[in-house]
């Protein structure tokens, strides 16, 4: 926007100062000049639009008077500023021919209109980038762009009076040249017409909307920090560039009123002067002196009448600079104080951060030096991570963050909605700490799953994998697939088989029968006896299995142990025994019991086989 002051105000100027009113810089008798009235005009006019804007976008807690302040000032001292102009404009000797000098000054004049005209075309291609931008940027960067775009639409109104001042000045200078005349007063009237708060019966400006509440009045996060610090940058630089506009403006009017002051003294002095003399006179001379005086008595009026409202011109500058003094300082102030709260936030926020973070390497150092088992170390580790993820998370969602209501308004319609979509992944891993429990699984545990039998390879957060195996009772083996269940399946009505916690036995039978005439309590004896031969060689890692069972448990149990027992069956005596196996012996121990058993009957003359007798081993 100091295109305005540096670019075409200046072209404006130039061509102004060099405007008809050129041709009377000749006449001593001339203090100001009609291309500085329009000059001073134009530069009141770019002033009060620029404090205006600022006034409009400066929010600040605690400045709305001094925000009102300064823009009814500004109002007062654009009205005055075309009080002066037409109290000035006989003094200019705008009722005089201008004669030939205005062609340069419609050259320059055309020129500047051209560069306004180019620069209202440049400001509204940036609007139409910031609205293609607008409509693909993200919520981060959308209030930047937004914010953009208000200023750019700020710069496009300032332009597009600039645009209309050039025009009616042209129309103007093109007036002159045709009628040879300055209509000094007529533009003084366009020119307001361009500002209707310029006009005495417009209505008066209305207060100023008190701005929202700042984020300083409840706890702020991260984001509303920033967009504050951002705002008041922006504020800060307006307000600076508005009071160095201002500054400009008194320049313009010292100059304006210097000569002015310095024709004044002039005509007092010539006063004096010629009431001195009048006593030595004549006739024709005191006729001369009285006429004289009467000139200068007329011309004092109009200077007078041209000072007074430049002088209050100038006192309503000086207040209007004033509050916007008043409006910088506190925008500093605010600034500093906010640049101070974001800054702790952000330390704070990697400050806790930090400090879960060590937690978390205490914990993990915790876990590796006081839990010696690898299953339980791996379900604390996985604890670690889910509760260090979920608390970071809240961490940096807490801090970037202050409407918590509107936040936690959408959380829950997300969570909703999230937990329709995933209902059986979460169920999964819901069920995945069931399965990693006291009684649950752990690999290695061989179990039955939808009727799928195999050995279980993996434990996942939502899956659980196992080795199938295939075959009929006590004789499976690994079939070279791995088969997944969903974890979620712990719930649905489908049972699910393994051994129980702790132990890596299982229980299987064996079935032989004997003639009818076999002596009972002799094969009862003698195939017992084969059947704990065996047995006895693993006895004491099964009976260790049952402790570590019975100790999880809490509860009696016999240990575990062969049975056996005989019955009659129409092909003969049948004996049945039950015997503890470890899993991953279970074919060889079978074989060595159905060797055993068959050794006995072999040595036992009074044991016979029955024709359909052989030893059968089956799953207990």
């Amino acid at each position: 926007m100091r295109f305005f002051a540096a670019g075409t105000a200046g072209c404006l100027l130039l061509a102004l100062w060099a405007s008809p009113a050129s041709a009377d810089a000749a006449t001593p008798t001339t203090p100001v000049q009609p291309g500085e009235i329009v000059a001073h005009l134009a530069r009141t006019i770019a002033w009060y639009r620029r404090v205006a804007a600022v006034e409009q976008s400066t929010q600040v807690t605690g400045d709305v008077l001094a925000r009102d302040n300064a823009q009814r000032t500004a109002v007062r001292a654009l009205q005055l500023s075309f009080d002066f102009a037409r109290a000035a404009a006989p003094l200019a000797g705008a009722d005089k021919p201008a004669g030939n000098t205005a062609a340069p000054a419609t050259t320059r004049v055309q020129q500047a209109a051209a560069k306004a005209i180019e620069r209202v075309a440049s400001v509204e291609a940036q609007i139409a980038e910031v609205d293609a931008t607008l409509a693909t940027a993200k919520a981060a960067t959308r209030s930047t762009l937004q914010a953009r775009r208000k200023e750019l639409l700020a710069e496009l109104g300032i332009a597009k009076e600039i645009k209309e001042a050039m025009s009616q000045l042209r129309l103007f200078l093109s007036g002159q040249n045709k009628s040879g005349g300055a209509d000094l007063l007529g533009l003084i009237d366009r020119l307001e017409r361009t500002v209707p708060e310029a006009t005495r019966t417009a209505q008066p400006a209305p207060a100023l909307p008190a701005p929202p509440a700042v984020v300083g009045d409840e706890p702020a996060g991260i984001f509303a920090l920033t967009s504050e610090v951002i705002a008041l940058a922006r504020s800060k630089d307006a307000l600076i560039e508005a009071l160095a506009e201002t500054d400009t403006l008194r320049k313009s009017m010292d100059a304006l009123r210097t000569p002015l002051v310095k024709d004044l003294t002039n005509a007092i002095k010539r006063s004096d002067s010629a009431a001195a003399d009048s006593a030595s006179q004549n006739v024709e001379q005191m006729d001369a002196d009285r006429q004289e005086i009467e000139a200068l008595t007329a011309r004092f009026k109009r200077v007078t009448a041209a000072l007074a409202p430049l002088r209050e011109h100038g006192q309503q500058i000086e207040v209007a600079r004033s509050s916007m003094i008043e409006q910088r300082n506190a925008v500093q102030q605010r600034y500093s104080s906010i640049t101070n709260q974001l800054l702790f936030r952000v330390l704070a926020l990697f400050g806790t951060i930090a400090v879960i973070l060590l937690i978390s390497e205490l914990w993990r150092r915790g876990t590796f030096r006081y839990v010696q088992d690898g299953r339980r170390r791996k379900q604390f580790l996985l604890l670690r991570r889910v509760v260090v993820t979920c608390v970071v998370a809240v961490t940096v969602v807490l801090g970037l963050v202050n409407e918590l209501g509107s936040l936690a308004t959408y959380a829950g319609l997300l969570t909703a909605g999230l937990a329709v979509a995933l209902q059986n992944v979460i169920a999964s891993i819901v069920a995945y700490f069931f399965l990693i429990g006291r009684y649950g699984l752990r690999v290695g545990d061989r179990v039955t799953i939808s009727g799928v039998t195999g050995d279980v390879v993996d434990i996942g957060l939502v899956r659980i994998y196992l080795m199938e195996m295939t075959g009929a009772g006590a004789d499976l083996q690994a079939t070279g697939r791995v088969v997944g269940f969903s974890n979620s399946v712990l719930f649905q009505p489908v049972a699910l088989f393994r051994q129980m916690p702790g132990t890596d036995y299982v229980w299987h039978a064996v079935t032989i029968t004997l003639v009818s005439s076999t002596n009972q309590e002799l094969a009862q004896t003698k195939l017992m006896a084969a059947v704990d031969s065996v047995y006895e060689q693993y006895r004491e890692r099964v009976e260790q299995q049952h402790a570590v069972f019975q100790r999880m448990v809490d509860m009696p149990l016999e240990p575990a142990k062969p049975e056996g027992r005989l019955r009659f069956t129409d092909a003969g005596l049948e004996f049945l025994a039950r015997y503890p196996v470890e899993t991953r012996q279970s074919s060889i121990t079978d074989d060595r019991v159905v060797n055993a058993l068959s050794e006995a009957i072999t040595h036992e003359p009074l044991l016979v086989l029955a024709p359909s007798g052989a030893p059968k081993v089956q799953a207990a």
